[in-house]
């Protein structure tokens, strides 16, 4: 059974004759005829009696009607619901994002996103990016934006745009005053860092290991915001994403070499070629604000 032998039938009931329903659904007499047979093969009984000119209902053609037209309406429903969907008139859209992003670029996204979609729910959730990586493959996250490029085969990558790391330290600390130093430099100075559960931290352990130095890390805190207090209160040195760290009269940004800690922001999608049109304006919006950043 198809959802035509559905339709017809109900045609067939609603005009009374074949040559009227023929008409409503833009077939000829004879294919409603044959439809109408191989849908009575299958119900294994006679849908319609003929009397006169006309066509009338069995007592198991009326029972399989209320069927249809239920089933039928519930259809056109899916397919207005799946229309405004595609139209941004509603829908839901759940994006995972690491903690630094969550503070400097997703107040903006999100509230560009809302005003121009107020009917989809948007839901934005602070993970850690293997976590981020977990649910998109899963299909607990619509999108995900974490470091690029992802860890796992699981989900497919999308790089947007770079961050580099800058060292902040205490006003009073004795690099305050230069504009740049090497990670070689830094042996004896100690370090506040994120966990080892983080891609910052464990991008940070081999650019120490490939300039040949260990880093002095003193304190482990799984904040940005208070990696940039520790440093206000001159606790220690920390690394902190460029594009959002801020000098101030408690803290100074010193640029780090040999290797330059790049970190690569990216899009984190689920292996499918389907992206709703919810997603994919969330991601147009998202690159809006970082094309503002670049100008």
């Amino acid at each position: 059974m198809e959802l035509r032998h559905l339709r017809y039938l109900v045609a067939i009931a609603d005009a009374g004759t074949m040559a009227r329903a023929s008409e409503r659904v833009f077939v000829t007499q004879s294919t409603l005829s044959h439809q109408l047979a191989q849908l009575e093969v299958e119900m294994g009984c006679a849908l319609f009696e003929r009397i006169g000119r006309t066509l009338q209902l069995s007592d198991a053609g009326r029972e399989l009607l209320g069927h249809a037209r239920g089933i039928l309406a519930q259809v056109e429903e899916g397919t207005r619901a799946v229309r405004l969907t595609r139209n941004l008139s509603t829908g839901s859209l759940r994006v995972g994002v690491i903690h630094s992003f969550v503070t400097t670029l997703m107040p903006q996204v999100a509230g560009g996103f809302v005003k121009k979609h107020p009917g989809i729910k948007l839901s934005v959730v602070e993970l850690t990016g293997l976590d981020i990586e977990a649910q998109v493959a899963d299909g607990s996250l619509d999108l995900g934006v974490a470091f690029f490029p992802p860890s796992s085969p699981t989900v497919m990558g999308e790089r947007i745009f770079d961050d580099t790391l800058l060292l902040a330290v205490p006003a009073s600390h004795p690099l305050a005053s230069r504009k740049a130093v090497k990670f070689s430099q830094l042996a004896n100075v100690p370090m506040a860092m994120l966990g080892q559960r983080f891609a910052t931290r464990r991008l940070l352990d081999a650019h120490f290991q490939r300039a040949g130095v260990r880093a002095n890390v003193v304190l482990e805190i799984d904040s940005v915001d208070a990696l940039l207090r520790v440093v206000a209160h001159g606790v220690a040195a920390a690394f902190l994403p460029g594009r959002s760290a801020q000098r101030s009269a408690h803290v100074k940004l010193l640029e780090v070499t040999e290797p330059k800690p790049v970190r690569a922001a990216g899009l984190i999608w689920r292996r499918s070629p389907y992206r709703s049109a919810a997603a994919v304006a969330f991601v147009d919006e998202l690159n809006a604000e970082v094309a503002s950043w670049e100008g």
